[in-house]
């Protein structure tokens, strides 16, 4: 893992770490379910990446990425988000572009996405039976850097930096929509809470809440 840094991500790298998560997310039930046109999914995707980004990013940087030493090459990203969650003014859903955004995929569109959003929160909170805990989102690696350790090696970062923060809240919950990535959380610590079928609006996908507990496991 030598070949590889984490750094905090970049105001100029929030295009290409929007990508590396469009790329990745496309073929997510969950995410698909936001745009009823096909047609329309990546480019919707990588608005909705980007302005997350933009967001979580625009106060203190919650977002890392791992970098290829010898290309500067964004191979992985990771957000890191305090119970607190993300305060933004008013101003910032215009300087986003929400009116183009509604101009160009439709009111029902944003509603869609802004009410998956709020059911995945409610599911993890009501999982985890506390308001107070850290979101591990957004992990990704791009495929063909997979399966050489990079993940582990981002989720690690993120326990490191929980505990370095010395935050009183000690525990980090996460969701995911891919059974392959319960079996990957749970070889790092990570307990399962519950998982099933999700039914949001006329789709229906798997989802898995997990937590990891840091006083349970000593670690901080």
């Amino acid at each position: 893992m030598n070949n590889f840094e984490i750094k905090q991500i970049q105001h100029s790298e929030i295009d290409e770490v929007a990508v590396v998560l469009t790329d990745a997310f496309y073929t997510n039930p969950a995410y698909s379910a936001v745009f009823k046109d096909k047609s329309q999914l990546r480019e919707g995707l990588l608005w909705l990446f980007r302005t997350s980004l933009l967001m979580n990013n625009r106060k203190q940087p919650l977002t890392m990425v791992v970098k290829e030493k010898s290309s500067s090459a964004i191979v992985g990203t990771y957000s890191l988000i305090p119970p607190q969650g993300v305060s933004n003014s008013i101003s910032i859903y215009f300087q986003i572009g929400i009116p183009r955004f509604i101009s160009k995929f439709g009111l029902s569109t944003l509603i869609r996405m802004l009410s998956l959003d709020a059911k995945n929160k409610k599911l993890l909170t009501e999982s985890l039976e506390n308001q107070e805990h850290h979101y591990l989102s957004m992990v990704v690696v791009k495929e063909e850097y997979r399966g050489c350790g990079i993940g582990s090696l981002m989720v690690r970062h993120a326990i490191d930096r929980l505990v370095a923060s010395g935050s009183a809240c000690h525990l980090l919950g996460l969701t995911t929509q891919l059974p392959e990535n319960v079996v990957f959380y749970s070889r790092l610590g990570f307990d399962k809470l519950d998982e099933g079928y999700v039914t949001f609006k006329e789709n229906r996908y798997y989802n898995c809440n997990m937590k990891l507990d840091l006083m349970k496991e000593g670690i901080g």
